[in-house]
C-alpha cells in the first residue's frame, strides 16, 4: 500500500470530518445534546482527534479494498454506502436500547447522517485515488 496516498486521503477525509460533524452536530442536531445522556463539558479538541483516527482509519481501510470496487468517485461511493451501513446501522439503533434517555429518533438520525458521511468520504477518497 502507497504510505503517502493513504496519508493523503486520511487526511483530507479527516478534514471533510470535522466539517460534517460541525455542520450536522454542531448545528442541525445540536439541540439532542443538550441534556442526558450527553456531556455538556466534552472537549472539542478530543473530537477532533477522534475523526483524524477515523480518516486515517477510512482511508486505510478503503486502500485495502479499493480493487473490489469501480475505480474513482463511483467506486468510492459504492465503499462509502457499504462502510457507513456496516458502522453505523448496528451502532446507533443499540444506543437506544443500553443507553436511559437516548432519544430513538437520535438513533435513525445518526444512521441517516453516518451513511452519508461516508458516503462522501468514500467520494473523496474515490477522487484521490484516480487510476
Amino acid at each position: 500500500m502507497n504510505l503517502k496516498k493513504c496519508l493523503i486521503i486520511g487526511i483530507v477525509v479527516a478534514m471533510v470530518a470535522v466539517a460534517f460533524d460541525v455542520i450536522v452536530h454542531g448545528v442541525l442536531l445540536a439541540g439532542y445534546y443538550t441534556q442526558a445522556p450527553f456531556r455538556q463539558d466534552s472537549n472539542l479538541a478530543w473530537m477532533i482527534v477522534s475523526n483524524i483516527f477515523a480518516g486515517m482509519v477510512f482511508a486505510w481501510v478503503y486502500l485495502k479494498v479499493a480493487g473490489s470496487f469501480a475505480p474513482g468517485v463511483s467506486g468510492g461511493v459504492t465503499m462509502g454506502f457499504y462502510a457507513g451501513v456496516l458502522v453505523n446501522f448496528p451502532s446507533a439503533i443499540v444506543l437506544n436500547l443500553v443507553l436511559q434517555n437516548f432519544p430513538y429518533a437520535l438513533s435513525w438520525l445518526w444512521v441517516v447522517a453516518g451513511i452519508v458521511f461516508y458516503v462522501v468520504a468514500g467520494a473523496v477518497a474515490g477522487a484521490l485515488n484516480r487510476k
